[in-house]
C-alpha cells in the first residue's frame, strides 16, 4: 500500500512541474519565458537645428518687410545655418490682412524643422500714392482681363496676377485705346512721336509693330530696354529680341516667341461638294509643290465651271503670294541676314513668273482684294484666298463667313525642296510692345517689370499645347490644325516693311507688283524701284 502511494505521489509531482513550465531538466516541447526585462523605447533624439526671431509681428500698410530680418537658425554641429534658411509664403504690404510663413531649414542630422509666424498689415497712412502705368493698345478687349468684353484666355489667372502685381509693386495698370487721330499706320507712328516731342507722351507702354520700330526709335519716341534683359526680361526669347532690334540695341517686346500667322485659307464646304483633293492632306503627305498647286486649282476651275461663271478658285491679290512665296523659291524681298535688297533677283523673278503662268489661265478672280477679300470672297464663291490666322475671329475680316475655312501653307518650289528647302514664312509686322521715352530712369524701370510681371509666360511644352487649342477652336479639320502645327515656327525676319516706304505708295513693292505680274513687266519695274528701297536700306542698317 505503501509503494503504491510512493507512485502516486512521484507522478503527481512530475505534472506538477511540467504545469509551472520547470526547464531544468531536459525533454518535452516546452517554450522559454519571454525575455523577462526586454530592451526599453529609443530615446528621442532632438534636431540639431533650430530657429531664433519667429515670432508675429505687426506692420503697418506700406512699410517695407523683409521676412529674413531677425530671423536666424544655428545648429549644434554646423554652427550658423541661417543661409540654409528656406521661406514660403508672402506678405503684401500695400494690402492689409493677415500672412503667414513657413520657414524650414535642414540640419547637420538631415532633419528638416520647420515653423511658422503670422505678419498682420494693419491699415495705415503710409502708403504713397499707387504709381500708374499706362499702356495703350489699338484693341484694349484684347488684353485687359478686366474689359467687360475681353477676347484673351485664362481670364481670372490674369486677375489674380495683375492684382498681385499691383498691390506688390504699388502700380496701378491702366489701358487706354488709341485716339482716333492715331488709327494706324503713320498717322499713329507720328502721334507716337510728337507725343514725345512735345514732352506729353500718350502712354507709358505702347502696343506697335515691329515694322514701326525704326521709326520709332529714331524719333525718340521709344527706348532701349537691354539693360533690363537680365532681370525683369530674363524670360524674352531669342526670337524675339532678333525681332525686336534695331541698330545694336533692343527695343521691340512681345510674350513667348513669333509664329506664322498668314497661309491659304480654303471653303472647305465647297472642296467636299466639288469632291476635289484635300490641300491639306497634299500638304500633309509632301506633294503640295508648285505644279501640284496649279494641278489643284486647275481642277478646282474645271469643276467650278458647274456652279457658275462667277466662281474662282484663287482670290485675294497677287501680291500677297508673291509676299509668301519668293521664300519657298529660296529668295527675299528684302534679305534680313545679308542686308540687301533681293525682290528683284532670280528667285523672286522665278516666282513672279510662276504666278503670272496661273493668272493667265483664269484661276485668280479678277477683283481680288486685301484681308477681308472681295464680295466673291465673302459670298462663298471664291474657293482659297489669302489670309492671317487672327482673321478667323474678326467681325471685320472672316469671323462673319457663313461657311467653313481649313488652312494650308503657301506651296513650295520643286527647285528649293530639291536644294533641300524648309518651310520658311517671311514676318513683318508682328504686334510688340515698346517703353516710351521721356520716363525718370526709376519709372521707365518699372514700367519694363510690370509689363513682364503681369504676362502668362509659357514653357516650350505649354505655348504649343494652347497654340494646339487655338487652332482647334478655329479651324473644323484635323488635317489643317496638323498641317499648321508643321510650319507654326519656321519664321524668317524680312525687312520689306520696315523701311519707312508706304507699301501702298507709288514706289512701294506691294503697289507695284500685282500689276507687274499681270503686265509681266516685273523685272523692269522691279529694277526701277530696287535703287529706292535700297537707299532705305542702307539708311536703316546705319540707323539713320
Amino acid at each position: 500500500m505503501k509503494k503504491i502511494y510512493s507512485i502516486l505521489t512521484i507522478f503527481a509531482f512530475a505534472l506538477l512541474l511540467v504545469a509551472c513550465g520547470d526547464t531544468t531538466g531536459g525533454g518535452g516541447n516546452i517554450t522559454p519565458d519571454p525575455d523577462p526585462d526586454p530592451d526599453p523605447d529609443p530615446v528621442e533624439v532632438d534636431p540639431t537645428a533650430s530657429f531664433a526671431g519667429l515670432t508675429d509681428i505687426e506692420i503697418t500698410q506700406g512699410d517695407s518687410f523683409d521676412p529674413m530680418t531677425g530671423v536666424t537658425a544655428t545648429d549644434t554641429v554646423d554652427g550658423n545655418v541661417t543661409n540654409r534658411i528656406t521661406v514660403t509664403g508672402a506678405v503684401l504690404t500695400n494690402t492689409p490682412g493677415t500672412y503667414v510663413l513657413t520657414y524650414k531649414v535642414v540640419g547637420s542630422d538631415g532633419k528638416t524643422v520647420q515653423g511658422t509666424r503670422t505678419i498682420t498689415v494693419k491699415p495705415g497712412s503710409n502708403l504713397p500714392p499707387a504709381t500708374e502705368i499706362v499702356i495703350m493698345h489699338g484693341a484694349v478687349h484684347e488684353i485687359d482681363p478686366f474689359h467687360p468684353n475681353y477676347t484673351g484666355r485664362e481670364t481670372l489667372a490674369r486677375q489674380a496676377k495683375q492684382r498681385e502685381v499691383e498691390d506688390r509693386l504699388n502700380v496701378k495698370v491702366i489701358y487706354k485705346p488709341y485716339p482716333a487721330s492715331a488709327a494706324w499706320g503713320p498717322s499713329r507712328v507720328e502721334a507716337i512721336i510728337q507725343g514725345s516731342v512735345s514732352g506729353t507722351p500718350l502712354a507709358d507702354i505702347y502696343w506697335t509693330t515691329s515694322d514701326w520700330t525704326a521709326q520709332l526709335a529714331s524719333g525718340n519716341a521709344i527706348v532701349p530696354v537691354d539693360k533690363y534683359l537680365a532681370t525683369h526680361g530674363n524670360k524674352i526669347t531669342q526670337e524675339v529680341i532678333e525681332l525686336g532690334s534695331w541698330n545694336d540695341q533692343f527695343w521691340s517686346f512681345m510674350v513667348n516667341r513669333p509664329t506664322v500667322d498668314v497661309g491659304l485659307y480654303y471653303n472647305s464646304d465647297l472642296v467636299e461638294q466639288l469632291g476635289i483633293e484635300n490641300p491639306s492632306e497634299l500638304f500633309l503627305n509632301g506633294e503640295w509643290t508648285w505644279t501640284k498647286f496649279d494641278q489643284w486649282a486647275s481642277a478646282a476651275k474645271s469643276a467650278l465651271t458647274v456652279m457658275g461663271d462667277d466662281y474662282y478658285a484663287l482670290g485675294g491679290v497677287l501680291a500677297n503670294y508673291a509676299e509668301n512665296m519668293v521664300p519657298l523659291n529660296g529668295g527675299a524681298l528684302i534679305n534680313a541676314k545679308s542686308g540687301r535688297v533681293a525682290f528683284h533677283q532670280t528667285p523672286a523673278l522665278e516666282t513672279y513668273a510662276f504666278i503670272k503662268t496661273l493668272w493667265d489661265k483664269g484661276l485668280f478672280e479678277p477683283g481680288g482684294q486685301f484681308d477681308a477679300g472681295s464680295p466673291s470672297w465673302q459670298a462663298g464663291k471664291v474657293l482659297m484666298h489669302p489670309g492671317s490666322f487672327w482673321f478667323l475671329g474678326s467681325p471685320d475680316r472672316w469671323g462673319g463667313l457663313n461657311f467653313k475655312l481649313s488652312f494650308v501653307p503657301y506651296p513650295m518650289s520643286e527647285a528649293y525642296i530639291d536644294k533641300g528647302g524648309e518651310y520658311v514664312s517671311p514676318i513683318g509686322g508682328v504686334a510688340v510692345f515698346n517703353i516710351a521715352s521721356g520716363m525718370s530712369a526709376a519709372k521707365e524701370e518699372l514700367a519694363f517689370q510690370v509689363w513682364n510681371e503681369i504676362q502668362m509666360w509659357k514653357t516650350d511644352e505649354e505655348f504649343e499645347d494652347e497654340f494646339m487649342i487655338s487652332l482647334e477652336t478655329k479651324l473644323n479639320d484635323q488635317a489643317s490644325i496638323d498641317a499648321y502645327l508643321a510650319i507654326y515656327k519656321n519664321v524668317t525676319l524680312d525687312l520689306i516693311g520696315a523701311l519707312g516706304i508706304s507699301k501702298y505708295g507709288s514706289t512701294g513693292w506691294t503697289a507695284k507688283i500685282s500689276a507687274a505680274i499681270k503686265a509681266g513687266d516685273y523685272r523692269s519695274q522691279m529694277e526701277a524701284i530696287e535703287p529706292i528701297y535700297s537707299a532705305a536700306l542702307e539708311a536703316y542698317l546705319s540707323g539713320n
